[in-house]
């Protein structure tokens, strides 16, 4: 395969500003094109050799493209042409060169560079405008066009630059940038031509903006979360300090956006105000109105969230409704609503945050505006709106006006083609072949159990009683709704493949919830369902595979208590933490089912060591803000909590007692510290019992650990957990959306979920993550397992749960594989984009290949920092890529790095910073790396490359891997593959570079073929399938090393992961390397040297 790329767009977004400078580009032809903000400002350029009556007879056409380092490269050899230009982006600007030398010739007079620049770009200009030469310009051109301003800086080049208007030329009507050289019929010519661009958002007349900081009721920047002050949305440092205050471009249009905003009122936030004052509009005649908003907290899609009142200066009143996901967005969304438009992208350090820009089309341009008032309609989403521009009627000509609606309209196609991708089934049932290079149940010692009771070291990790100096690993996936109860005909051969996949834990979740399942009408235990549950958890133990074992994750109260519930049982699980009748409920579904005798094992279950962790309740917390809690909870369990709340308020001496808060977040230090009491007592009171009736094994709390009080109600538990979500899909939304994000290719002060882990790593204790996935059908999840693997391995996590086998929106059930093996959300067993990546992560994982770091961060809290919840890990979740991160509570406050880190200091120099005060080396905005160093990502790049002995993970944008400093050691990967994931696992305990079986996966992105996907609107997600796998190309080189046999290369089934055929391998250079193409069909490669 050669080494010619299909272009690639490099942009350049400080991120932290949120200002887009332009993005320059070399086109598939070759050809140069710069835009600004959507728009094309230079469409191409041509190098021409004429003779003396301009006729061209040699052009520069055919380019060889390159990329090292960010800097694109393309070079043209004719006949009398050698041109090399590059481009590149840098901060603040675009930077082009054109090295051109031209052979003499007799035939030759003429030379000319050209630049293409459409007449809409300053069509303003009145015709027949003089050339401008950059020598009368000081080496700068300087055009005001009404998209943006754009500085044409040729300093450094050999010749002077002209722009010309040739709109009254038939053979061109636009404008040109041009160089024009002597040329010597001798000797030809040599130039060195350089073009730097510039752009800012246009000051041009035809716009006029209205600050709006003046009417503003919030800041952008907010110190303490739900204190009633400060700014933004009062969220603490989940605010828009990231943003600074001037003149923003979006879609062709400035507005002026100063450091206060108008924030309505909606539900989380009662007090702010309904309508804003009224905003005056200075008689202005406007073709149309231009808003820049966004909303916080999400409501239904398409409830209407806010109105903007327009008054005519004749006295009539127009409304323009703001729509949920149609003119606006939450602004962690970073996709596009359906009718606005992007205006601004940033990161705040916790979340990519963006702001929205909808433009009114005046139904009456011709009658002047008097005011605007902008009214919430009360939903769950808190409007903000920061700017308001007018564009002037009669300025802009007919062209102008066509071409920013061209902008505003014209949005990036998501649309993805299955053409040319193949069938992929992945294994749910005994679908794997025995010692087949898919099958890594070697990773387990059945059966589980065998080697004693799981502990938790002194070292804060687990081991097994029976070995306590090796730390185990566990690699696994959850099992929810009906997904325990699978038919007794295919059991064991989901347990046999799940252990083939190297799973070694499987989560039992969500079990109690329906009415057909565990718990029968009169609360006893279902004979038929529990039969089911007991089979499936014997044959996981045969297969080596533990179990993890929910608790109150949901359950028919009103059968374990034999009555009906208050309100339906509105908020039961969450009552369940504090009202007595529904804790006796919990403990009577444990004492029942924990402790019945398995008649497939002869034990009862807290007897059997291969059940070897457990959790007391799901995703459930009295301290975390799930929503108002008399929304969510029934009156009567509310009043009782009120009850509990006022009554420690008392013994606290608390003279003005607070009624029941909305939650207990909104009542600062105080209700931190009741909320977490409360749910602490009620985890220690659960753990007893659970010990009352036999348990041995770990025990935690909750899995939410979103503020510090919910670490601190978790400290006397065994181990921690939490979940996280990789672009989950909207699934409140009809039909639903997602976002399509990507990890790799985040800012390099972000981590994807990492974050919500690092959090939960409390000192001493092991951290498990319980939930967690990269979701379908986001078309870049195939880098999912790579890197929760890397950086799990690298923090030194104790267990990966992906969710999940099976549940949600199948509820569940296996036997729906037999006929409808499709991936949904969730459930994505049969997903190559994901768990077909299963074997090559478990081994990485549970090996130990990816090595932990050896420096350590502590995050050290004191009681005033846990109530006032002053965490500093959302601000730094960078710190995850750099060191371990573990928090310790502690009786005084800390006020060491990085503790005492500035709060208002960037996200990119509290990075490096960070890295410098680890003492972690080549650590930049373009590359993110460890102290071990086997972890490295290249964020601009979009490639993370994972490099060990025995495990090789490259995912991201394969083509920048050409730069030879990125490729892992002994493998080097050549495709032109736009996003792919290719791992390279040793099969033995032997490293690459000398084992003797391989396997290599290579996948991209994966879909059914039922799935019916409009932009980012899930349609239909399919179910029926066939799974459809898009095929990666590449070309896979290994070096060819003394005593090594030579190098088989065998493509495997992917579902049975038998041999299929040999790709043939061609040694040269020192180099064995065989080629993946469009007839390979399979993600799994197996690779001998016999």
């Amino acid at each position: 395969m050669g080494k010619t790329l299909r272009c690639w767009l490099v942009a350049v977004v400080l991120a932290l500003t949120g200002v887009v400078w332009g993005q320059a580009e070399f086109a598939s032809n070759g050809h140069f094109i710069y835009r600004y903000h959507g728009v094309n400002v230079i469409e191409g350029d041509s190098l021409l050799l004429m003779d003396d009556e301009y006729r061209g007879f040699d052009t520069a056409k055919g380019y060889a493209m390159s990329m090292v380092d960010g800097v694109q490269t393309a070079r043209c050899e004719t006949e009398f042409i050698t041109v090399v230009k590059t481009v590149q982006n840098r901060n603040g600007f675009a930077e082009a060169t054109w090295d051109i030398d031209i052979k003499g010739t007799p035939r030759g007079g003429k030379v000319e560079l050209c630049l293409g620049i459409p007449a809409y770009v300053l069509d303003h200009w009145p015709p027949k405008r003089p050339s401008i030469a950059s020598h009368e310009q000081h080496g700068i051109i300087h055009v005001e066009s009404f998209f943006g301003d754009i500085e044409f800086d040729v300093n450094g080049s050999s010749h002077s630059w002209f722009l010309d208007d040739l709109r009254a030329a038939e053979w061109s009507k636009r404008f040109r940038l041009r160089v024009a050289p002597d040329y010597s019929k001798e000797d030809g010519c040599k130039v060195k031509a350089v073009l730097r661009i510039k752009s800012t958002p246009s000051t041009l007349s035809a716009f006029r903006t209205y600050p709006l900081a003046g009417h503003g009721n919030r800041g952008l920047r907010d110190d303490v979360a739900d204190d009633g002050q400060g700014g933004w949305t009062d969220q603490g440092t989940n605010d828009l300090s990231c943003f600074t205050p001037g003149t923003i471009n979006a879609q062709g249009v400035p507005f002026a956006i100063g450091d206060k905003v108008i924030a309505l009122k909606g539900e989380a936030r009662p007090a702010f105000p309904v309508a804003s004052p009224v905003i005056s509009l200075d008689g202005v005649q406007a073709e149309r109105l231009g808003f820049v908003h966004t909303l916080v907290w999400n409501a239904a899609f398409r409830e209407t969230v806010l109105v903007y009142e327009v008054t005519y200066a004749d006295g009539q009143v127009v409304e323009i409704p703001v729509r949920y996901g149609m003119e606006a967005n939450d602004w962690w969304n970073e996709n596009e609503p359906l009718v606005a438009r992007i205006a601004w992208q940033g990161d705040n350090s916790e979340h990519a945050v963006a702001l929205q820009h909808l433009q009114w089309k005046n139904p009456r341009p011709d009658v002047a505006l008097k005011s605007l008032r902008v009214r919430s309609l009360e939903t769950p989403s808190v409007p903000v709106i920061l700017g308001l521009t007018a564009l002037k009627r009669g300025v802009l000509t007919a062209a102008q006006l066509e071409a920013l609606d061209k902008i505003y309209n014209d949005r990036p196609r998501t649309d993805v083609s299955t053409d040319g991708w193949y069938e992929c089934p992945i294994a749910w049932l005994d679908g794997i072949a025995p010692g087949s290079a898919l099958d890594v149940s070697f990773l387990n010692d059945a059966p589980a159990g065998k080697h004693g009771w799981l502990k938790v070291a002194a070292n804060g990790h687990f081991v097994f009683a029976d070995k306590p100096g090796e730390t185990v690993k566990f690699w696994g996936t959850n099992a929810a709704l009906y997904g325990p109860y699978p038919e007794k005909a295919d059991a064991p051969g989901i347990a046999r493949c799940l252990a083939r996949q190297g799973v070694n834990l499987l989560r039992i979740h969500l079990y109690a919830v329906y009415r057909d399942t565990l718990i029968a009408e009169d609360g006893s235990l279902n004979p038929e369902a529990l039969d089911k549950m007991e089979f499936f958890i014997a044959e996981l133990k045969k297969n080596g595979v533990y179990i993890f074992m929910d608790w109150n994750d949901g359950m028919l109260f009103e059968r374990l208590l034999g009555k009906p519930l208050p309100d339906g049982g509105k908020g039961a699980k969450f009552a369940a933490l504090f009202n007595r009748e529904l804790i006796a409920a919990s403990k009577k579904l444990a004492q029942s089912l924990f402790t019945h005798v398995n008649p497939y094992t002869s034990l009862r279950m807290v007897d059997d060591p291969a059940v070897c962790m457990y959790e007391v309740t799901n995703e459930n917390s009295v301290v975390m803000n799930w929503g108002a809690l008399r929304e969510r909870v029934a009156a009567e369990w509310c009043d009782e909590l009120e009850v509990l709340w006022l009554d420690w308020q008392r013994r606290q001496g608390i003279a003005e007692l607070l009624p029941l808060p909305r939650d207990f977040t909104a009542v600062g230090p105080t209700g931190m510290r009741f909320a977490a009491e409360l749910q602490r007592a009620h985890l220690e009171e659960m753990k007893a019992y659970y010990h009352s009736l036999g348990g041995k094994a770990p025990i935690s709390g909750t899995n939410i650990t979103f503020t510090l009080g919910e670490l601190w109600s978790s400290t006397n538990m065994d181990y921690m957990n939490d979940h996280a979500y990789a672009d989950h899909p909207n699934v409140s939304a009809k039909p639903m959306t997602y976002n399509n994000g990507c990890s790799v290719t985040q800012a390099a002060w972000q981590l994807s979920i990492i974050p919500s882990f690092s959090r939960a790593k409390i000192a001493g204790k092991p951290v498990v993550a319980s939930e967690w996935n990269y979701c379908y059908p986001n078309d870049t999840r195939c880098e999912g397992l790579p890197f929760m693997t890397a950086y799990s391995s690298f923090q030194d996590w104790d267990a990966l749960l992906f969710y999940c086998a099976t549940g949600s929106f199948d509820s569940g059930r296996w036997s729906r594989f037999h006929d409808a093996p499709g991936i949904l959300v969730h459930s994505q067993q049969t997903d190559p984009a994901t768990w077909g990546l299963s074997q090559a992560s478990a081994l990485a994982f549970r090996r130990g290949d990816i090595r932990p770091s050896a420096k350590v961060v502590s995050l050290s809290y004191g009681p005033e920092a846990v109530w006032a919840n002053q965490s500093i890990a959302a601000r730094m979740p960078f710190l995850a890529a750099l060191a371990r991160v573990e928090t310790t509570l502690t009786p005084a406050e800390a006020d060491a790095w990085p503790m005492n880190a500035p709060r208002e200091q960037q996200a990119k120099n509290s990075l490096l910073e960070a890295a410098a005060k680890l003492g972690v080396e080549g650590v930049s905005l373009e590359r993110v790396t460890g102290d071990t160093g086997e972890v490295v990502r290249y964020p601009a790049a979009g490639l993370l490359v994972v490099d060990t002995p025995r495990s090789k993970m490259v995912t991201g944008r394969l083509h920048t891997l050409l730069d030879g400093a990125r490729q892992p050691q002994d493998l080097q990967i050549e495709s032109p593959s736009n996003f792919a994931t290719i791992t390279l696992s040793s099969l033995s305990d032997e490293p690459i570079r000398s084992a003797k079986r391989m396997l290599l996966c290579a996948v991209g992105n994966a879909r059914n073929a039922d799935t019916k996907i409009e932009g980012r609107f899930i349609m239909d997600m399919g179910r029926k399938g066939p799974v459809l796998a898009e095929p990666v190309l590449a070309t896979i080189a290994m070096p060819i090393l003394p005593g090594n046999a030579p190098l088989r290369v065998y493509r495997l089934d992917s579902l049975s992961g038998e041999r299929r055929a040999e790709i043939a391998v061609t040694r040269a250079d020192g180099l064995e390397r065989f080629a993946l193409d469009k007839d390979t069909q399979s993600i799994y490669i197996e690779l001998i040297r016999e």
